[in-house]
């Protein structure tokens, strides 16, 4: 069973709303239509804005050994309702999952992490999150896949976070790791 620590996830939750994230809100579940094809209220577009690269990047470490379980996709909106304290509605969340499949197949696993650094920009946080979580993805197992370790060490290069820095943040998902354990 994969199981991504809480302490993980809710330090990556307080650092995102940090960072700008939109204060939580309760929307009526929607359409699943509506979420298929984009069409979501101001508040929860705001919130899927603000979470877009660390889930994708979440969602291609699940995706490195090639498949995508039932389970990992139900770890994902776990993670993704903990993220954003419950606002985004799961049929959104399987329309995001949905487009990063077709975007893997479509581009390779290469060209979307480029497109994550890219959406990043200069957010240092926002690839600090993405490079924790993907990290907690790979380790939820309790093992790491040699394609897991090589995603991670090409995102934290690509996304200019630095060996040292990387290695700090290793830290602290182990110190989560520990002290949940």
């Amino acid at each position: 069973m994969i199981n991504i620590r809480r302490a993980t996830i809710f330090r990556l939750r307080d650092r995102l709303k940090e960072t700008g994230a939109r204060p939580s809100i309760v929307v009526a579940s929607g359409d699943s239509v509506l979420a298929r094809a984009g069409i979501l209220p101001p508040e929860e577009a705001a919130a899927v804005q603000s979470i877009e690269p660390v889930l994708e990047m979440m969602f291609l470490m699940m995706a490195a050994d090639g498949t995508l379980s039932e389970e990992e996709r139900v770890v994902i909106r776990g993670a993704v309702r903990e993220l954003t304290e419950g606002f985004v509605r799961s049929a959104t969340i399987n329309a995001m999952l949905t487009g990063y499949e077709e975007h893997l197949a479509r581009d390779g696993q290469e060209a979307r992490l480029d497109s994550i650094v890219a959406t990043l920009g200069d957010d240092a946080p926002g690839a600090e999150s993405a490079f924790i979580l993907a990290a907690a993805v790979a380790f939820a197992d309790e093992k790491i896949e040699d394609a897991e370790n090589e995603l991670l060490d090409t995102f934290a290069e690509k996304a200019g976070i630095s060996e040292e820095r990387a290695n700090q943040l290793l830290d602290e998902l182990e110190q989560d790791w520990k002290t949940e354990s």
